[in-house]
């Protein structure tokens, strides 16, 4: 008799999420094809033998997005996901608060700050960050050798970034000061105000209407209108740089600062040229972060927390992946404070010049907020603002930003109602977030 009960108890035991005394998770990320990925949870089942992960079948990595709407409609969304971002998760109720939980975690403390504040939501935390990267300006340094130009230091003042752009922009002789200014409105506001962080926003509302923002606009559209940037060139001049593009330019060595990420430094160390990352004037980094969350639907929540936190920010997990990444796929900086495991990944990935000295100072960098604030799509970029542009009779708040940077725009007739409809844009999606968690 007992051996007729034992398949059929087996087969239960699998579809309650139990197999042969193990628990049983299952995972959706976008960078599964990434070795080092699959590796690291191969890893975490070898440290926790009683939990078994499995990659979700029922999502198409060609439509992540759909295929995580079907899921959790059908009520098969994985147990631990990785998210596009924070807002679009609290909307269509994927994740779980797991506040509890890194509250008794004494690791997630060693979190960069900036990150901690963007996993949580009012009282709650609801996602983990899952990877880190740098954005900023980075220089070609032959190029100011070459001229005799001083070199620019991490975090330089404005004043001598502007000098070395105007010095290093030549079109006749091949150089070019800066590869483009559009970035400026979002970041330059904060390295006046440590109140502000990307875009003005402060946390709870823009600051569109204040005069570092519109100084920013102002600073973009001076170093446009001077032809300090690749688009501001004619056609003849940017021939003569024999490319299509900014990045080729500066692939050739013909530009001396470039705004990218951290995530191009793999690329940059190939490079003819010495470069060096050298963060934004003011001292205050800007950051990208990646985020997963814990599906709200998963009846195995414990185990689903030790995994996102070993393949994220948990110790044992950093040092297992550096151990493991012959490849060097892992592409995020590390996910703590820790100088041990700091110094530990430095050792292993030599540090691109100036990664480090931004790590120093990452507790006041500042978090990009596409993925973070609720709306910001709209307040950046999408909103209409009946103002008319050329053609276009309903610009959005994007069109006008840009204008005012490339065009005859004045940014000033205009910040207090982009602020206003960047205001409601944010309640708007911060309401919708409100009604459902709540």
């Amino acid at each position: 008799m007992l051996k007729k009960v034992l398949p059929v108890l087996l087969v239960f035991m699998v579809f309650a999420g139990v197999l042969v005394g193990k628990t049983v998770i299952t995972y959706a990320n976008w960078n599964l094809g990434l070795e080092l990925e699959t590796n690291i949870v191969k890893e975490f089942m070898k440290a926790y033998p009683d939990i078994e992960v499995r990659f979700a079948e029922n999502i198409d990595y060609g439509k992540y997005i759909d295929s995580l709407n079907a899921a959790a409609a059908s009520g098969k969304l994985p147990d631990v996901i990785m998210i596009p971002n924070i807002p679009m998760a609290l909307t269509n109720e994927w994740a779980l608060n797991i506040k509890d939980m890194v509250r008794k975690d004494i690791e997630w403390m060693n979190v960069p700050t900036p990150l901690r504040a963007a996993a949580s939501f009012e009282d709650g935390v609801y996602a983990v960050p899952a990877g880190m990267y740098f954005m900023g300006y980075f220089v070609n340094d032959d190029l100011f050798k070459k001229y005799n130009v001083s070199s620019l230091s991490f975090s330089p003042t404005w004043q001598s970034f502007m000098n070395a752009v105007r010095t290093l922009s030549n079109p006749a002789e091949k150089i070019l000061g800066l590869c483009e200014e559009v970035q400026i409105p979002e970041w330059y506001p904060a390295s006046l105000n440590a109140d502000l962080g990307w875009f003005t926003w402060d946390g709870s509302k823009y600051n569109l209407d204040g005069k570092e923002f519109i100084t920013a606009v102002k600073l973009a559209k001076q170093l446009y209108t001077n032809k300090y940037v690749f688009d501001s060139l004619t056609e003849q001049e940017k021939k003569l740089f024999n490319a299509g593009w900014y990045g080729e330019a500066w692939d050739q060595g013909e530009i001396a600062v470039r705004w990218s990420g951290s995530w191009d430094v793999n690329s940059f160390k190939n490079l003819k040229f010495n470069s060096r990352f050298i963060g934004v004037p003011g001292g205050r980094t800007p950051v990208v972060g990646d985020f997963m969350v814990i599906s709200s639907s998963t009846k195995n929540a414990e185990a689903a927390y030790k995994f996102i936190r070993y393949i994220t920010f948990a110790r044992e997990g950093m040092l297992k992946r550096l151990e493991i990444d012959e490849k060097k796929q892992w592409s995020s900086l590390p996910l703590t404070t820790e100088k041990a495991i700091i110094n530990k990944y430095f050792e292993k990935n030599a540090a691109f010049p100036g990664i480090k000295e931004a790590f120093a100072t990452i507790d006041s960098g500042i978090i990009e907020g596409v993925k973070i604030v609720p709306g910001y799509i709209e307040s950046r970029w999408t909103s209409p603002t009946g103002v008319k542009i050329g053609s276009n009779d309903n610009a959005n708040i994007g069109d006008v930003i840009w204008n005012a940077m490339r065009g005859n725009v004045n940014i000033a007739d205009y910040a207090s109602a982009l602020n206003t409809l960047a205001g409601k844009a944010h309640q708007s999606g911060y309401n919708t977030i409100i009604s459902i968690i709540k």
